[in-house]
């Protein structure tokens, strides 16, 4: 490996150094060959054990492909689940050869995935035992102390390969750091999360800097970590680490034409780059901070707007003519897209009003989460993890937004009734927040109940339909802050660790 190559390993691992614990002894579980055949006393590692569910058989096969290498009943128990249920997760919205081929192949190849893959089903089966809600790094839970020994493998064995001179090396360390970020990113370590990201867009710019071209294998990593890259940077402060190129705010000059999926997919990405920004600074400002510059932001908002419409428009004729030749994934991958790009109208039509959103523009709202049914109706499957655009943000901008309290708790029932992560999102702290936001909302101004209109209902039997449903929802947000839970506000915790 060339020192550039070594260097950048260096860098990524440095920060952790205090989690990759030295070890003297190969790791060999049940025994060390290397302290047992030259008489050492062995100060290998605590072997931490999985819990058995007794109550709920195996749903999912082990692993029995040869490996080159020991393994343990539960590293093979905990990869089987990254490979069961963890991988078709992540290819649920969007088929990747990333997933499909890169990671899996590669963790039966080499041990740095194999132990970095097991990690991430451990923390994923505990997730979803814990109905995805952010419990933070808990050593009392055995799949927690399981997956920090496997992190731990995973960094030694890599750490100890920083002077190869293997050229699959960077690609064996770019998908352990993508690994990390998600794990961390289940846990609501942000902060972690975006130390193992930045260390990988380390090694990727190095990479990127020494070959003229990527080869296809590499494209989906390369493209996997520039999403990333550039979503960290929307939830956080300032702009990309690596990708600054991507991050273009520029409205294209020409109309976008849509030959597939593909095309559907980044026009919404683009979209999502030009709006992002707009409407985080929209939604920070006061009624009179907007009107001092409104005309600037009104003409923003317009050619935003005007971009929108646009993708919509191309999005449904793309749809009407190609529905019958899409795959069932590429049908929803790009109703998932035209959802978004709905939501981005609704969230633009409203970002200036200066204070709560007048309730004949109610209808906007009720199509968008009436779109949203529609499309889970059609699409059964339900992801718990996945690092592609999904349904979280256009639930919590209808739970947080709509003028019809009634909708917001259907918005709000929705993200509840599907606990999952969309990279940075997740569901239970978006019906937490959006609840939190609603009942601040009705503390802060008795006469609310004057600016809301449901048909055939008096200020008292709202009042005693939000008092009851509140009181519910208040019960099911209990998920967030649970015995295991912790109360995360993303955009905060994103903010301080990306500043």
């Amino acid at each position: 490996m060339s020192p550039t190559g070594k260097d950048a390993a260096e860098r990524v691992f440095s920060y952790n150094a205090s989690t990759a614990r030295h070890k003297k002894c190969d790791e060999t579980p049940g025994a060390c060959n290397n302290c047992v055949s030259t008489g050492r006393k062995c100060d290998g590692y605590d072997l931490s054990r999985l819990p058995v569910n007794k109550s709920t058989p195996v749903t999912h096969p082990v692993i029995t492909s040869r490996l080159g290498w020991l393994t343990t009943a539960d590293e093979m128990r905990s990869f089987s689940y990254f490979a069961h249920c963890s991988i078709p997760s992540l290819l649920a919205f969007f088929d990747s050869s990333l997933w499909q081929r890169v990671a899996l192949q590669m963790s039966h190849l080499d041990r740095a995935v194999y132990h970095a893959a097991s990690m991430l089903g451990a923390i994923h089966e505990d997730s979803c035992h814990n109905q995805m809600r952010l419990s933070g790094e808990d050593l009392s839970a055995p799949r927690h102390r399981f997956a920090l020994e496997q992190a731990s493998r995973s960094f030694s064995i890599l750490n100890r390969r920083q002077a190869s001179r293997d050229p699959q090396l960077r690609e064996v360390v770019l998908l352990c750091c993508l690994l990390f970020v998600i794990a961390e990113s289940l846990l609501g370590q942000y902060d972690r999360a975006v130390q193992h990201l930045r260390g990988g867009l380390r090694v990727l710019g190095e990479e990127l800097e020494e070959q003229h071209r990527v080869s296809p294998l590499d494209r989906c990593l390369v493209e996997t970590f520039q999403r990333l890259d550039v979503e960290f940077a929307q939830f956080g402060k300032g702009r990309p680490f690596l990708f600054n190129a991507a991050l273009d705010t520029d409205i294209p000059s020409q109309s976008l034409q849509l030959h597939g999926p593909d095309d559907v997919y980044r026009c919404v990405i683009r979209l999502l780059h030009i709006d992002v920004p707009f409407l985080g600074l929209a939604w920070s400002l006061s009624a009179s901070d907007i009107e001092a510059d409104y005309d600037n932001l009104h003409r923003r908002q317009q050619q935003i707007l005007s971009f929108a419409y646009g993708i919509k428009a191309e999005i449904r004729s793309f749809l009407s003519r190609s529905f019958h030749y899409l795959s069932y994934n590429e049908r929803r991958r790009v109703e998932l897209s035209l959802l978004t790009c709905l939501a981005q109208i609704v969230a633009n039509e409203t970002c200036l009003l200066g204070g709560l959103v007048p309730i004949d523009m109610a209808s906007g709202f009720v199509d968008l989460l009436d779109y949203y049914e529609s499309i889970m109706a059609r699409y059964p499957e339900r992801p718990t993890i996945t690092l592609d655009n999904g349904v979280i943000p256009t639930l919590w901008m209808i739970a947080s937004k709509c003028p019809d309290y009634s909708v917001r708790l259907q918005a709000i029932n929705a993200l509840l009734a599907w606990p999952h992560c969309e990279a940075l999102c997740n569901s239970n702290v978006g019906a937490s927040l959006a609840l939190e936001n609603l009942k601040a909302e009705l503390k802060a101004d008795d006469e609310i109940l004057s600016f809301l209109a449901v048909s055939g209902q008096s200020h008292e039997e709202l009042s005693h339909y939000l008092k009851k449903h509140l009181e519910f929802h208040a019960a099911c947000c209990k998920l967030v802050n649970g015995p295991r839970g912790h109360d995360y506000s993303t955009m905060d915790q994103i903010q301080n660790s990306t500043s």
